[in-house]
């Protein structure tokens, strides 16, 4: 006996926001990251992402430090003002900042940013263990969201 049930695509369960100048780096981080179960938008400069960010929730946000219109640093706590202010308690996404070679080794920057709520750091120019710290962030909020804990920020 055949079911006339369809099952219906579920859509992805996590978003990610990849906000960088270079479209070429923005090209790769979504090669990388995007699943079936991990839909990814992109920005290129701090204006488109905030405009992103206003209009969609995302669990994970890629922000480039140096990112035109409006830092990643600033892009990341302009979001976390608004989130805020709504009126239904939403966890602030994950974020993890790509830093240029000539800062990777700055230890001061890296602890500002840490205490800052940044989980993860990537190179500009993007290697394969960014898909498996990506994949361990959205796994360990998704575990939290789960338990119904608040995700680490």
């Amino acid at each position: 006996m055949t079911s006339n049930v369809i099952p219906l695509p579920t859509g992805p369960r996590s978003r990610v926001l990849i906000a960088h100048r270079r479209g070429d780096v923005r090209h790769v981080l979504r090669t990388m990251i995007e699943t079936e179960s991990v839909a990814v938008m992109e920005a290129s400069d701090g204006e488109a992402a905030l405009v992103e960010l206003e209009y969609t929730r995302f669990d994970l946000l890629v922000l480039e430090l140096d990112l035109p219109a409006k830092d990643g640093v600033t892009v990341m706590q302009l979001h976390r003002v608004l989130l805020a202010h709504e009126t239904i308690r939403v966890e602030p996404p994950a974020v993890i900042v790509t830093l240029a070679p000539e800062v990777r080794g700055n230890a001061t920057l890296i602890d500002h940013l840490r205490s800052l709520g940044v989980v993860g750091f990537i190179d500009d120019a993007p290697r394969r263990e960014t898909a498996k710290l990506v994949e361990d962030i959205l796994q360990a909020r998704t575990v939290q969201a789960a338990a119904g804990k608040p995700a680490a920020a």
